[in-house]
């Protein structure tokens, strides 16, 4: 029974492999903030599914990014392309991410 759970474990672990190369996405965030911690967590579960590059930029840390995104926060970035993030369900990030990048 052990080598069956074994090798559907190992099934899924080729399934879950990417092979192409990450998408790179920019999380503004603030630290402390509940809506850019559960954005955070919906691109990990979306990563799941496709690579994903997430780099995390804290606001507070720069006054210039502060001011830009003092009441937007999460903003997710991809290239030139923004989305307002706050509140936003896994599909509806998943379905903005085919969008700026098929």
């Amino acid at each position: 029974m052990l080598r069956g759970n074994l090798r559907r474990g190992l099934a899924l672990a080729r399934l879950r492999t990417h092979r192409a190369s990450p998408l790179a996405v920019t999380l503004y965030e603030r630290a402390g903030c509940h809506l850019c911690e559960e954005t955070h967590r919906a691109l990990r579960r979306i990563g799941l599914d496709r690579p994903l590059a997430i780099e995390r930029v804290d606001v507070a840390a720069d006054p210039a990014l502060e001011l830009r995104f003092v009441v937007r926060i999460p903003v997710l970035a991809v290239g030139e392309a923004e989305l307002d993030a706050a509140g936003l369900t896994d599909l509806q990030i998943a379905d903005w991410l085919r969008t700026v990048a098929p």
